[in-house]
């Protein structure tokens, strides 16, 4: 069968879709990735076919349009961190809270999102294109981003069976869950839904109606352990997260065994792809991690590095290591909390100290794994080196961060390899595609 997927054009995203995609090539089905022109290299490094898709959506810029802020810099006024917070508490969706997801707080969510990141991240002549290759191209199956309903649309208007693959916790579905409870409670004028406002529209110009499919796929396939999963009530499939980092040369230093706890320090990638800057104060995390007897693997480019005074003698910065090959000789992680990270340090193990921001599912996603015992975290900005620092040394010394990182490695392994699922979405995939060739 012909299979699209359509990631996010970020890098991590692209990341994220590989082992699926590899997995169904290999099987030996017709694979093509489309998205736009931002990540074709990521696509091509990984070996699969390219299809670029409109002009660069350069969503740093368009997150940023100021410029990145800095992050080492002088503290924000209280008055801007004020507003900050009370602009948030309208655009994080990143509440899963089921008692304080009102009517009220979704639809400013939701209304928020569609219109503050949703259409600018899909823009019109990016859905308009790659529906049209779609329906010339006539996919079986479409495997589309979360936050790329372009794909959804392309699927519903070629007729393909059409899948979302997360990217984190489903705060979409969650939200979606609660907001279709409220409106099925109001009267049928007053059922006015943001998503089909701005989706609709463009559905029916393909002579498709606005269905929750357009929002939440006709099936997802989560890469989460069970553990951390939403509660969404709709159809999903699991799949065991394969670490995939591009190209991965194996570090000559890492091949001797550390001689002191080794830990990971990492602000990820995907922060500054898609935000422009970093979650948190890179000369704070190294302050924090100083005085400890351990060695610290920093991945930090030049950028990072520009503004500290000096980087502590037990740091080793590498510019960049693969996780999945540095994290295997970790006894724990520092890190900003993205989802790849995470999943990744699940896959190994690793127990977890994170610093994450309102961005997506970050602080829940952090949340929910120090509720399961592998992992502590404090919001980004919010934390002193002394409390960070304390954070490390309880995690190292209390080995029952290890013992429940190890219980979620178990149940991550437990689900069903991408080379698994293949059979499962030939046969969903049969069940679901309405254009019958």
């Amino acid at each position: 069968m012909r299979v699209l997927f359509t990631p996010f054009p970020a890098t991590t995203h692209v990341n994220t879709q590989v082992p699926l995609a590899w997995a169904l090539r290999s099987a030996g089905h017709d694979v093509r990735m489309a998205t736009q022109p931002d990540v074709l290299d990521d696509i091509l490094d990984a070996g699969l076919t390219a299809v670029p898709i409109g002009e660069a959506l350069d969503v740093a810029a368009r997150m940023n349009p100021d410029g990145p802020a800095a992050t080492d810099g002088p503290e924000a006024e209280p008055e801007q961190q004020d507003d900050e917070e009370e602009w948030l508490d309208v655009l994080d969706i990143g509440e899963t809270n089921a008692r304080k997801l009102t009517y009220d707080h979704l639809q400013g969510v939701l209304t928020t999102w569609t219109h503050v990141v949703h259409q600018n991240t899909n823009p019109r002549p990016v859905i308009a294109e790659l529906a049209d290759f779609a329906r010339s191209w006539k996919p079986d199956l479409v495997i589309w981003d979360t936050m790329y309903y372009a794909g959804g649309v392309a699927a519903m208007a070629s007729g393909a069976a059409h899948a979302r693959l997360l990217f984190g916790l489903d705060l979409m579905g969650w939200a979606r869950q609660h907001y279709r409870a409220h409106l099925a409670r109001r009267p049928p004028e007053l059922r006015d839904d943001p998503l089909e406002e701005w989706l609709g529209p463009v559905l029916r110009s393909y002579g498709r109606t606005f269905t929750e499919e357009a929002v939440l796929g006709q099936w997802t396939i989560d890469p989460l352990p069970a553990s951390l999963r939403l509660p969404v009530d709709r159809p999903f499939t699991p799949v065991r997260y394969v670490p995939f980092n591009g190209q991965s040369p194996f570090p000559e230093w890492l091949r001797e065994p550390p001689a002191r706890p080794r830990v990971c320090l990492t602000l990820g990638r995907s922060f500054r792809e898609i935000v422009g800057g970093d979650p948190a104060s890179v000369q704070a995390l190294l302050e924090a991690v100083a005085a400890l007897d351990i060695e610290v693997i920093a991945t930090l480019d030049t950028g990072q590095l520009g503004s500290l005074p000096r980087v502590p003698d037990n740091v080793r910065v590498v510019d960049f290591v693969p996780l999945d090959l540095l994290l295997p000789t970790c006894a724990a992680i520092v890190h900003h909390g993205g989802s790849g990270t995470v999943a990744t340090a699940l896959a190994h193990g690793v127990p977890q100290i994170m610093v994450p921001t309102r961005m997506w599912c970050n602080i829940p996603k952090a949340r929910r794994v120090e509720e399961l015992g592998a992992g502590l975290h404090r919001q980004a900005g919010k934390f002193t080196a002394d409390e960070l620092r304390a954070m490390v040394v309880r995690v190292l010394e209390d080995p029952s961060f290890a013992r429940n990182a190890a219980r979620l490695r178990e149940e991550s392994l437990a689900a069903p390899a991408p080379a698994d699922l293949v059979p499962v979405l030939e046969r969903l995939t049969a069940a679901h595609r309405t254009d019958h060739r």
